[in-house]
């Protein structure tokens, strides 16, 4: 790890002695929050209620150059930044550009298919039913957008996934073979919660004699040949390349499932709202460019205030499953404390990442917030757009942000008192439109990106995960290996 990280490191420990002890509302009464907003078309982002002064935020803004974050964001915009554990580059922002680049052709030709599939299957009047049979970054990003279009359409979309086979079942419990398609989206197309409810559905299928499966099996992999084996047709394959990663492939025909009741244009509008915000984040100088200054905050207040866990609250019912989304995609992503090299990072990496939808977590753990002896930092998301269904939520969303940060002090009943000063951002989209969340979740990523570039790990691997996959494999083919590790009242009853 370089030395300029552990110098980095060590400026930011001693920045937040200054601040660990002076409350929120003190920084916020010095006016220090200037140029605390940014606003543009799609959305806006106000940190001026995070635990930080001046001069620290001049210091955090030299960092994207003392790591040369401008060589790295251009390779990323060009797909040649690295995943150097895997050896292979990274191709996740080339799906959202509006040309072919060189040697990346697959992606449109892979979306003149998805273009095609979704002008056909609305007009296909024996499709009632798709079920999508996806886990990870491959069933995450689908459903939130399935969630936050609000379709009803004719066609019924049911995510799946549980290893247990109890999701599926109930899905197919309002489903006829005759009326339903299955999606297999799955990057290598060897998960095992994939292939196992693959198999179920197979033999659901079979029930049915005058049905041919292979003419209602569908697969979205980087995997022709694990396709091909399992009997999908050439023509109902979706080919995603293999630098690509699962929790980056919402660009490409991962989310068709979530467009089965839309059109080809509304994909078309994720992808632009995307591509906007890698312009924008590639050419934005640093003191107003959100996704520098999203990485930044959080480096800080897990470095600097000495907080290790991140709530993300959303305030439409459209983006419930928003945190679950970013969720995986920071810690799968940032959760990690050694590099490719085997050199410990200087920093406390990326925190816990949770919370949910708004609503429902104010009456639950927001009193853990409010009155609990751990501080939290918090990103607080909603839509601002004028309507009714806005209105309300937004200004509960503020309303929460005041007691989050200020608290209100009760000398006279102490137990009423609630202590506050817990770091908090507001994003707020201007629209309910796709374009706006494509820009959202882009920002996202980028966040994520720095933020790992700062921290000196490698966002693109997930060598965590793949030991509890490789355990699993283990215990399926050798039974023995459980009982040396657990007494026979914890194993498997048979």
């Amino acid at each position: 790890m370089s030395d300029i990280r552990k110098q980095i490191s060590n400026t930011l420990s001693l920045l937040g002695k200054d601040i660990k002890n002076i409350h929120i509302s003190e920084l916020h009464s010095r006016k220090e929050y200037k140029r605390r907003v940014v606003k543009n078309d799609l959305l806006n982002f106000d940190f001026s209620r995070q635990r930080i002064n001046e001069k620290a935020i001049d210091y955090l803004l030299e960092i994207p150059d003392l790591i040369n974050l401008k060589d790295s964001l251009t390779a990323l915009f060009n797909g040649k930044a690295r995943n150097p554990s895997e050896d292979r580059n990274v191709s996740h922002t080339l799906y959202r550009n509006k040309v072919p680049s060189k040697n990346f052709e697959l992606i449109f030709t892979e979306r003149e298919k998805i273009k095609s599939f979704l002008e056909n299957c609305t007009a296909e009047p024996t499709l009632k039913n798709l079920i999508c049979l996806s886990i990870g970054g491959s069933r995450l990003g689908p459903e939130l957008l399935s969630e936050f279009q609000s379709l009803n359409g004719p066609i019924n979309v049911y995510f799946c996934s549980s290893y247990d086979l109890l999701e599926l079942r109930d899905a197919l419990r309002n489903c006829i073979q005759s009326e339903t398609i299955i999606f297999a989206s799955s990057k290598s197309f060897e998960t095992s919660e994939i292939l196992k409810n693959l198999d179920y559905a197979k033999s659901w299928f079979a029930q049915d004699p005058a049905i041919n499966f292979e003419d209602h099996l569908f697969g979205i992999s980087s995997n022709a040949s694990a396709m091909n084996n399992y009997g999908i047709k050439e023509s109902n394959q979706y080919l995603i390349l293999d630098s690509l990663g699962g929790r980056f492939s919402l660009w490409s025909s991962i989310c068709l499932p979530a467009f089965v009741n839309s059109k080809y244009e509304s994909y078309l509008k994720l992808l632009e709202g995307a591509h906007l915000a890698d312009e924008y984040t590639n050419s934005t100088p640093w003191e107003s460019n959100i996704s520098v200054i999203m990485a930044l905050l959080n480096v800080w207040n897990a470095n600097s205030l000495d907080i290790n866990n991140h709530g993300i609250f959303t305030y439409n019912f459209r983006l419930r499953s928003l945190t679950k989304y970013i969720a995986q995609l920071t810690m799968e992503s940032n959760g990690k404390s050694v590099n490719f090299e085997s050199k410990e990072s200087p920093f406390a990496t990326t925190p816990l990442i949770w919370g949910g939808y708004g609503i429902d977590s104010q009456h639950s753990t927001f009193q853990w917030l409010m009155q609990g002896k751990t501080d939290t930092s918090c990103d607080f998301i909603g839509i601002n757009d004028g309507k009714y269904e806005s209105i309300d939520s937004q200004e509960m969303l503020l309303s929460q942000v005041i007691a989050m940060t200020y608290g209100e002090n009760n000398k006279d009943q102490l137990f009423k008192s609630v202590r506050g000063n817990n770091p908090c951002s507001i994003i707020q989209l201007n629209a309910c439109k796709l374009k706006n969340l494509g820009f959202l979740l882009a920002l996202y990523e980028h966040k994520t990106f720095i933020e790992a570039l700062i921290l000196g790990v490698d966002p693109f691997d997930q060598w965590g995960v793949e030991l509890g996959k490789k355990l699993v494999i283990n215990s399926k083919n050798n039974k023995e290996f459980l009982k040396g590790h657990f007494s026979s009242d914890f194993l498997p009853k048979t």
